[in-house]
């Protein structure tokens, strides 16, 4: 996605116009003063993300002015060497190794928690402030500084992970102009030719970002979602269609179902893979286009689920992030909260 696309980018800020005026009375002061100037406009501008996607060429040249965090749910493969494979005499990358240079590293695993639900231990809830706090700390992450999430590419889940990050990040706290993920990811990274590092990223300090309580506006409970059952209002689920219709099950929901009332945002329609194999999020236009079809009907406001909020946290980030309209709240705990309940689904 080329950076001037994306939603949010500024052009580059042009050398003021007065500067060569007031040259004329004081050469070194002003030019001294224009230069400074300059500098700090430069400062600027290469601090801010263009977008809440942006691309590897982007991040290539602006790497040292944003925090780079490598977000995947296989930390061993951080220090893998990547795998090519020769197709038609050219370099294809089979398999994401390694890690972009100088990259933060967060385990995807670490951003859900197990909770007491009805007697027995559900895994991936939604973690307190203070637990998210703890792992962003873990991993280095420092306030301040814009962030670009970078999931491995090498499949539309990978892109969930980062999105789901995301929405985490933004919900305790961290402002949306300072998230961005990387379209593509590693995979995209390697195919234009650029190096990953794999020696393994063993941080010697903690960082120092803060979590601030969950905005209400990002989250729904369960008791938001039966209240929303009982209005009729929007409730959608953004699992792959085969689960919202109840012919396939995964191994952490083994029934099958869906909320009643809901209606299927299918993440089949939300990502692309490009021509060198890497994952992608789609234009904001083709969104538009995709989410405008029979069938698939986009609230303006509404209550999103899936099994555990990673399906979820992507058509978030699609619909809040890249299209910009806001008033989508998750629900994370989804199918997976909602059994342990023995609250009901609706079947065929």
């Amino acid at each position: 996605m080329d950076a001037r696309a994306a939603p949010g980018y500024k052009a580059p800020v042009p050398f003021p116009l007065e500067i060569p005026v007031v040259l004329k009375r004081s050469p070194a002061r002003f030019l001294l003063a224009g230069l400074l100037a300059l500098s700090a406009c430069a400062a600027a501008q290469a601090s801010e993300l263009p977008g809440p996607v942006v691309d590897v060429q982007w991040l290539h040249a602006h790497a040292a002015q944003v925090q780079i965090v490598d977000i995947r749910d296989d930390v061993g493969s951080l220090t893998n060497d990547p795998r090519f494979r020769t197709v038609d005499g050219r370099k294809v990358v089979e398999q994401v190794g390694g890690y972009i240079p100088d990259a933060l590293s967060v385990n995807f695993w670490a951003l859900r928690e197990k909770r007491r639900i009805g007697g027995k231990d559900v895994d991936f809830l939604l973690p307190t402030a203070e637990e998210f706090q703890q792992v962003m700390r873990a991993s280095v992450l420092q306030p301040g500084k814009p962030v670009v999430l970078v999931p491995t590419g090498d499949d539309a889940t990978s892109l969930q992970e980062a999105a789901f990050l995301a929405w985490e990040l933004q919900l305790f706290g961290e402002p949306a102009s300072d998230v961005a993920i990387l379209d593509g990811g590693t995979h995209a990274w390697l195919a234009a030719g650029y190096p990953v590092d794999t020696d393994a990223i063993a941080p010697m300090e903690s960082g120092k970002w803060s979590a601030s309580p969950p905005r209400a506006d990002m989250l729904a409970h369960v008791d938001q979602v039966r209240a929303a059952q009982r209005r009729h209002a929007a409730l959608l689920d953004a699992r792959p269609l085969a689960q919202f219709a109840g012919l396939e099950r995964t191994p952490v929901i083994p029934e099958d179902g869906r909320l009643q009332g809901s209606r299927p945002l299918p993440a089949e329609l939300l990502y692309r893979a490009a021509a060198d194999g890497s994952w992608h999020f789609l234009t904001p236009a083709r969104y538009r286009a995709v989410l405008a079809l029979d069938g698939v009907r986009l609230p303006a406001r509404g209550i999103v689920y899936c099994n555990t909020g990673q399906y979820a946290a992507g058509a978030w980030f699609v619909v809040d992030r890249i299209l910009g309209r806001h008033g989508l709240r998750e629900y994370p705990g989804g199918m997976n909260e909602w059994l342990a309940l023995g609250l009901p689904v609706k079947g065929l």
